[in-house]
């Protein structure tokens, strides 16, 4: 359990908690180790989940789809950088946006959903901590797509002006 609990004090997702030990092995007590070989998917785009994952050991690859069903890599993620992904599945229902495949033997620590509303449920101070983080990384992904967004509507808007 120890184990577990030094890698949570590592994931930004439970910076709050980090100087809370007790607070900490009840979430490790709900993690779950998953292996995958290399290649392996983990999460499918446009498949439900109902759990969210940490990178404990291994690289995975980030992957979404154009409206053309072209694939392109988002993101290409290492254990040592702390991470995790599927998140949004611990608050809601909705299909997963992006796949992530195994780019070596990887090791994960899986949260599902149900286990964590009932955490949430007996102790409120965890849950509220954990989904405002879930909340503040949504928010910085969604100035950034804003971001993008803004960045190539403008450059679209200039190359049709200089094509006239």
């Amino acid at each position: 359990m120890s184990k577990i609990v030094n890698r949570l004090e590592r994931i930004s997702l439970f910076k709050n908690l980090q100087d809370d030990p007790p607070a900490l092995e009840k979430i490790a007590a709900l993690i779950r180790a998953k292996t995958y070989s290399r290649g392996s998917c983990i999460i499918r785009e446009g498949e439900s989940g109902d759990a969210m994952y940490i990178l404990n050991r291994g690289t995975v690859r980030v992957e979404k789809k154009t409206l053309y069903r072209d694939k392109y890599t988002v993101a290409n993620l290492q254990d040592d950088q702390n991470v995790f992904f599927g998140e949004v599945a611990l608050m809601d229902n909705d299909v997963r946006s992006a796949s992530v495949f195994a780019i070596t033997a990887v090791e994960c620590y899986v949260i599902r959903k149900d286990d964590f509303e009932r955490l949430c449920e007996a102790n409120p101070r965890i849950g509220f901590y954990v989904i405002r983080e879930i909340a503040r990384s949504l928010a910085g992904r969604l100035r950034k797509t804003t971001t993008d967004s803004a960045t190539l509507i403008a450059a679209l808007i200039h190359d049709d002006e200089a094509g006239e």
